[in-house]
């Protein structure tokens, strides 16, 4: 052979092995499914050797040391596109691009490219509930969270302390005040940073001792609690002096939140001062200063003129947002129109006149003689009990922006606010201004993370953490399937497990389906188009993704002519609102949907997040809880209701803070509109018409005949205290008699985890709380549709799974952070578990198969080869093929290309372990090296064949080879062409014996 010709013949080998070498490359686990192009499989002209093991890529954040679960791997599917609420921020003075951001159930995530893109920092540690940050501005290197918001919300979540960072949040020390429970500030002195304060709130559910103002003055060491009122009253704001670090203004805050109502004010609240470091405080009082009924107070002091404190200052009763009460305290009279809450937006649109002041609301207050007279300015604070946050320019002590449902800002020193548009969402909660350049903004809210460069002209929305709040999930029947669920104050988004794309699954892959706040979603099995929505209070919409068309279908009786409010005028009557309506075919007046039809204006109780289930047996039959159960036949056309099988307590009559129920209280109630109501549903998939539900005063109600009796079997559960909120009924997938049931007792501040089990329609319960933290109330418990042994419970702070029935826990985080788990499903078809986070959107596990087959004679067993599920071969999608340019993206991750091999050994292998795939004519596909490891392990084949033998000397970069799902073997070798659809054997070689099984490619059939 020639030289030229020999060059011409190494070419041509080079150019097909870059052409496999760059498939392959595409069939590697990165953020998308396998894409292949169904080619004929050819044998290799020799035996090629079996892909070798290379080392694993970096473990998963919490991976289980459990070898029948250490090989798994959750991934995250998004959304980033709408985000979760913020608390706070802190930020380098001297280097901005630096930023630490604290969510409220999401963690602390830091910036140093000025936002381009962002890292979780604080996954790995006991909570994800964040209230403040300060980061020390003369070494940077040191930050503080204080743990547990303070923002007073229903489903506020909590911490366990202060924790310090000395490398930059690398790494964190839990420095004590576990106990608080929320951290509402935390302040550096600038002068000496061993010298921190922490404004700590104390439990939201209950009273405690451990709240106040602290201190330490040896860098965490050691805390002293330097101001403390009583165990209902710790502290929400702190500020120093700008010139005067021993000068401190503290605001005190007096509150409690229980199961029925809140209560957010009391003659514990005020605003304190002290002028020598928190030694002595005095109270301030009087020269213009608020009187009576005090709720939450923010603060701000000027830095261009210490002199100028604002104060944002909660004052008198009020009724709560959403909470259903009037002004003065009492139960609102069916039909009359309900009122805002929580003092005044203030607020104006242009030319909009400004109303009078009025001292006895809530508004804002100025000081320029450092707190001795005061001037309210403005009655501008909307709901205080969950913002009150004020911020000033530190250039101008006339410009001053306030928090709330919308974000205000004044020119005129507080005078008149107008409200600041162009934001993605509304809820704002944190803020800060650089120092050197006050045009530039950095926002957060319930949405997430808002910057402006020029003082809130235009922003800029930070839409790549994926920190959604997700309080239930559902699923599809597509392929791959779609995942729906409900967030805090971000409405309903829909979204797919998987792309046919490379770029994963980017933010323009979720839709919205419904508004609000977003909570329980169902998906017709049948008919993957339509889909029930519910927002807060019993709103459920049926949605048809083919119109656009949503239908409400909230049972109602029918209405009776509104009456006005409270202090309100007749106008605006139904009467005279009937006769324009009628020239449209119109009818104001609501008419029932309920059979039998119930009396005119008949009211029903409906949970903030009203539980929907479709029946396992007949997806047109609609279950609906409020405080009866409501079933439909006809799709939420009409309903039958059941009994009202809650206690029905009435909260008018029980005290909050020794307040009577029917009596003013400040915030009153706020954002709990009813109570004692159903709020979980579950119907036997055994035999029909066997139903359980779960009440939020503490009933399980049970009907055997489908509605017509119902037993309440609750006095039986052992050791669960009185009217202990029901956080989930699970009716078994194999016996009709046997149901799940777990309490959640934190709304009385009992944190206990509650579990049990009843084979008997509830004569008897077993405890299965067994080796659970004891710390870690529990927000859901599954059961496994395949493994009636096989158990899923998300807690407060994680995600645990059992084996054995519940008599064992294993936590089960790999590759999730320790975040609040609020619902869990398994898909029916894939096997997948898709679970549903309050602060880090939603996680895949990806086929779960070994573990459905998981038994008791396969831990016996020397060695056992699990069942394949069936793979894609997935198509291109090219409508996908999007330009996305830079950094600053979000793509959640699709699933690893191919298909999981699991297998157990009882005991580590001594000799080799050898996989070998084979076609339908015995030729061999594909052979791989397999892990040796005792326990569960799994290695993913992603369809493609055996590398070619490569000429002597030659070199490849890595292909795709025996990839491990998350802790099996990881690529090597040098990826062969793509398998065809179809059956093929599996056959693993371990310790002289083989194991067989098929595995199935299955085609594709988009676009068909």
């Amino acid at each position: 052979m020639t030289p030229r010709l020999r060059a011409r013949w190494l070419a041509a080998i080079a150019l097909c092995l870059c052409v496999l070498w760059v498939g392959a490359s595409a069939q590697a686990p990165q953020r998308r499914p396998p894409v292949v192009q169904p080619t004929q499989a050819t044998p290799p002209a020799q035996a090629a050797p079996a892909v070798q093991a290379v080392p694993s890529l970096p473990p998963p954040v919490n991976q289980s040391d459990d070898p029948l679960l250490k090989p798994f791997r959750f991934r995250s599917i998004g959304p980033a596109s709408m985000g979760g609420r913020i608390d706070d921020f802190a930020v380098v003075d001297s280097d901005p691009s630096i930023m630490y951001v604290g969510f409220a159930t999401g963690g602390v995530w830091k910036t140093t490219n000025n936002g381009t893109t962002w890292t979780p920092i604080f996954d790995t540690y006991s909570v994800c509930s964040v209230g403040a940050l300060a980061v020390d501005q003369k070494n940077p290197s040191v930050v503080w969270v204080g743990s547990g918001e303070a923002n007073n919300r229903q489903s506020s979540s909590f911490g366990d302390g202060i924790y310090k960072s000395t490398d930059g949040g690398k790494t964190f020390t839990n420095m004590g005040l576990k106990e608080t429970q929320s951290i509402a500030r935390v302040l550096i002195d600038p002068k000496d940073s061993n010298i921190v304060y922490a404004a700590a709130m104390g439990h939201l559910f209950g009273p405690n001792p451990e709240r106040g103002i602290y201190k330490t003055i040896d860098g965490g060491k050691t805390w002293n609690a330097i101001k403390t009122i009583d165990a209902d009253t710790g502290f929400t704001d702190i500020v120093f002096d700008p010139v005067d670090s021993k000068t401190l203004y503290a605001a005190s805050y007096q509150r409690r939140r229980a199961p029925w109502g809140f209560n957010g004010g009391g003659p514990g609240s005020g605003l304190w001062k002290s002028t020598d470091a928190g030694k002595t405080w005095t109270r301030v009082t009087g020269n213009g200063f608020p009187e009576g009924l005090l709720g939450r107070i923010g603060l701000a002091v000027a830095r261009s003129k210490p002199n100028v404190i604002y104060a944002q200052i909660e004052v008198g009763a009020s009724a709560g947002t959403g909470g259903n009460v009037t002004a003065d305290g009492k139960e609102p009279q069916p039909g009359a129109a309900q009122l805002g809450g929580g003092g005044q937006r203030g607020g104006l649109q242009p030319g909009q006149p400004a109303p009078p002041l009025d001292p006895k609301k809530s508004g804002v207050w100025r000081s320029d003689d450092k707190g001795k007279t005061w001037k309210l300015t403005s009655n501008n604070n909307n709901r205080p009990m969950y913002y009150s946050q004020i911020h000033v320019d530190p250039t101008n002590d006339q410009i001053v922006y306030t928090m709330g449902a919308p974000f205000h800002k004044s020119v005129d020193g507080g005078k008149t606010f107008r409200v600041v548009p162009g934001i993605a969402h509304s809820d704002h909660h944190a803020m800060w201004i650089d120092p050197k350049n006050p045009k530039h903004l950095v926002l957060g809210n319930d949405g997430g993370l808002d910057i402006s460069y020029d003082q809130g002209e235009t922003w800029e929305f930070a839409n790549t953490m994926a920190v959604g709040q997700f309080y239930a999930v559902s699923a599809d029947m597509r392929k791959p399937y779609y995942v729906y669920g409900g967030l805090q104050d971000n409405g309903t988004w829909g979204g797919p497990s998987a792309t046919r794309s490379n770029q994963g699954i980017i933010n323009a892959e979720w839709f919205r389906v419904g508004g609000g706040d977003g909570f329980y979603t169902q998906v017709d099995p049948t008919d993957s188009n339509t889909i029930y929505v519910e927002s807060q209070d019993g709103a459920v919409q049926r949605l048809d993704l083919r119109t656009g068309r949503s239908t409400s279908i909230k049972p109602r009786a029918a209405s009776r002519p509104r009456q006005p409010a409270q202090g309100q005028g007749a106008a605006g009557a139904p009467d005279q609102m009937a006769a324009p309506a009628a020239q449209f075919g119109l009818n104001p007046q609501q008419r029932a949907n309920i059979v039998p039809v119930p009396p005119e204006g008949e009211q029903y109780r409906f949970f903030w997040n009203t539980p929907i289930l479709l029946s396992p047996h007949n997806p047109r039959t609609i279950y609906l809880g409020a405080n009866q159960l409501f079933r439909s036949f006809d799709r939420g056309e009409t309903y039958v209701g059941s009994p009202d099988l809650t206690k029905s307590i009435s909260r008018f009559v029980r005290p909050i803070m020794g307040v009577p129920g029917d009596a003013p209280m400040a915030s009153k109630h706020d954002g709990a509109g009813a109570f004692s109501s159903i709020v979980t549903i579950s119907e036997s998939s055994v035999i029909p018409g066997i139903i359980w539900v779960g009440t939020n005063d503490g009933n399980v109600q049970v009907t055997r005949d489908g509605g017509v009796t119902w037993k309440n079997v609750v006095d039986t559960v052992p050791g669960v205290p009185k009217e202990t909120h029901v956080s989930r009924v699970e009716a078994s997938h194999f016996d009709a008699g046997t149901c799940y049931v777990s309490f959640d007792g934190h709304r009385t501040d009992d944190h206990k985890p509650y579990v049990f089990v009843t084979r008997d329609f509830g004569a008897t319960w077993k405890a299965l709380a067994n080796n659970l933290p004891a710390v870690g109330n529990v927000n859901v418990i599954k059961e496994d549709p395949k493994n009636r042994n096989l158990l899923y419970l998300g807690t407060e702070y994680g995600f645990y799974i059992s084996l054995n029935g519940g008599a064992e826990w294993k936590r089960f985080m790999n590759g999730m952070p320790a975040v609040r788990i609020d619902d869990v499903m398994v898909h029916p078809r894939d096997n997948d578990l898709i679970v549903a986070t309050h602060g880090r959107s939603i996680y895949i596990l990806d086929d779960i198969t070994a573990l459905q087959q998981m038994t008791d004679t396969v831990l016996k067993s020397d060695v056992q080869l699990f069942d394949v599920r069936p793979g894609t071969a997935w198509m291109q999608d090219i409508t996908l093929s999007r330009s996305i340019g830079g950094s600053k993206n979000f793509a959640g991750e699709n699933p690893p290309a191919g298909v999981a091999i699991s297998y157990y050994l009882k005991s580590a292998a001594s000799g080799d372990v050898k996989l070998t795939i084979t076609d339908y004519s015995g030729k061999v596909v594909r052979t791989i090296d397999g892990p040796k490891d005792g326990g569960l392990n799994r290695v993913r084949w992603d369809f493609r064949g055996n590398p070619p033998t490569l000429p002597a000397g030659a070199q490849v970069r890595g292909g795709g080879g025996g990839t491990g799902g998350g802790g099996g073997t990881g690529r090597g070798g040098f990826g062969g062409p793509a398998s065809e659809p179809g059956s093929y054997l599996l056959k693993l070689s371990v310790g002289g014996k083989d194991y067989t099984t098929r595995i199935l490619i299955e085609v594709d059939e988009f676009g068909t």
